[in-house]
């Protein structure tokens, strides 16, 4: 075998070499994207399982997944947590004189408005069909208060508006504060929509109650 022979050889294995080197690159780039694509659509997927389609909050057995987390941060640490109810007074009434589109648009302005003025601390949820949970970890009472006032505030401030129809809607809230080691989600929730109860049977803005189901 001459010289040139055994060159050329060796060329061509040198260029089937970067040849296979470069394909498994593309190879590799290219399986790095499909990945990434995956990834993405598994957490689109996962925001659509998590998500409540109406309000952009949580659905509610995600809002109690999310709201353990929170809970159990707090009892360890001893920290106050609240828990507050925002539902609007005969959402029916809206669907029946507008639509359940309009229904539906204030919903959304409703947990649009409470997401501008809490923490991103904050977990918010769909309450039944017709209001937003929403449990404060570090809030006590008098800060409960001071939320509540922060979320009117802001409705009055940015309107719900159709064309330039402004759509007004009545809210009523129940909470409760709970401390440390005496935060229990289930009693927590039952508490805050005894409170919501009262709220709307006194015709009052905010009802809170403490541990023990008594208004403060």
């Amino acid at each position: 075998m001459t010289i040139e022979i055994m060159y050329g050889i060796i060329g061509a294995l040198v260029l089937l070499s970067v040849g296979e080197g470069l394909l498994w690159m593309r190879c590799a780039r290219g399986l790095k994207a499909s990945r990434a694509k995956i990834d993405a659509l598994n957490e689109e997927m996962q925001s659509v399982r998590s998500l409540d389609e109406a309000t952009g909050a949580y659905n509610y057995p995600f809002f109690v997944k999310m709201a353990n987390l929170q809970i159990k941060l707090a009892r360890r640490h001893k920290w106050p947590v609240s828990l507050m109810i925002v539902d609007i007074d005969q959402l029916e009434n809206v669907n029946l004189r507008y639509s359940f589109k309009t229904g539906d648009a204030v919903l959304k302005h409703l947990n649009d408005s409470i997401r501008s003025v809490v923490r991103t601390s904050d977990v918010l949820g769909r309450f039944g069909g017709s209001g937003i949970f929403i449990l404060l970890p570090e809030c006590d009472t008098e800060n409960v208060a001071t939320v509540k006032e922060r979320i009117e505030e802001a409705i009055e401030a940015n309107p719900l508006m159709q064309g330039s129809k402004r759509i007004d809607y009545r809210r009523s809230a129940g909470a409760v504060t709970m401390y440390g080691k005496q935060v229990h989600l289930n009693r927590m929730l039952g508490l805050a929509e005894d409170a919501l109860a009262k709220a709307k049977e006194k015709k009052k803005e905010l009802v809170i109650f403490d541990k023990e189901g008594v208004e403060i």
